[in-house]
């Protein structure tokens, strides 16, 4: 005859399974956590964090650029970029574009940093690699992390804008207020960039999302996973 002693410990072993089934189903209907679901040894989605990465532990300097693009610098009139953008990508990244899926969609770590020159205009030279004389303006950066999402079935892409001071970049996140192209024409829109004025352009900011969104299928244009193709308003 079981004592009250054995009664108790079988209890007691019940409620321990039971407190783990319950554990795994409640995680598995949890939402993904952008904290618990970044891809080892690669940053959050920090601009501090990231800004580290690309400029000390995996300098972006030292990456290839876009798979058959010729050279570094391309001429391109793209704002909210610049006249001129010179483009850098990470192993993951270039490995998407370059072996591509079907449906294509970049691999989670892919970094995309795209650095932005406009004409000099009383401002330090940055390249004379150009036809013209130009400076560092800022700084784009696609990051996509698995789980970086504000709803699911959003996209997983970390965006920031990094500000480039007389054409010297720190890892200060930029605002859309004294950017180059601040007054010119949003493309397909009667707005200018004002209309963005004030916002800090790092997480999910409207002024990327709402360009990058209508990327997200393959076109002439659009490599598909909210990634333009280099000249990205060119006209259809």
């Amino acid at each position: 005859m079981a004592t009250r002693t054995d009664r108790r410990s079988v209890l007691l072993r019940w409620l321990i399974v039971a407190s783990a089934i319950l554990f795994v189903v409640a995680s598995r209907h949890q939402p993904a956590s952008s904290a618990s679901t970044i891809q080892s040894g690669m940053p959050g989605p920090d601009s501090r964090e990231l800004w580290r990465y690309i400029s000390k532990d995996n300098p972006y300097k030292s990456w290839r650029s876009f798979p058959n693009f010729p050279g570094r610098f391309a001429q391109v009139k793209e704002n909210p970029h610049g006249d001129w953008v010179a483009l850098y990508v990470n192993d993951p990244a270039y490995e998407s574009m370059e072996h591509q899926s079907d449906p294509f969609e970049m691999k989670y770590g892919s970094i995309i940093v795209k650095e932005n020159y406009s004409p000099s205009k009383g401002d330090p030279v940055t390249t004379t690699l150009t036809s013209v004389p130009v400076t560092l303006t800022s700084l784009t950066v696609m990051y996509k992390i698995k789980g970086y999402q504000r709803a699911l079935g959003e996209n997983e892409w970390f965006w920031v804008m990094y500000a480039c001071p007389k054409g010297q970049c720190d890892g200060g996140v930029a605002t859309i207020s004294d950017q180059p192209f601040v007054n010119e024409q949003i493309p397909k829109s009667r707005d200018t960039f004002a209309f963005y004025r004030g916002e800090v352009v790092a997480g999910k900011p409207w002024i990327c999302v709402e360009c990058h969104q209508r990327a997200v299928r393959r076109t002439d244009f659009a490599a598909g996973d909210y990634v333009w193709k280099v000249k990205t308003f060119a006209p259809k």
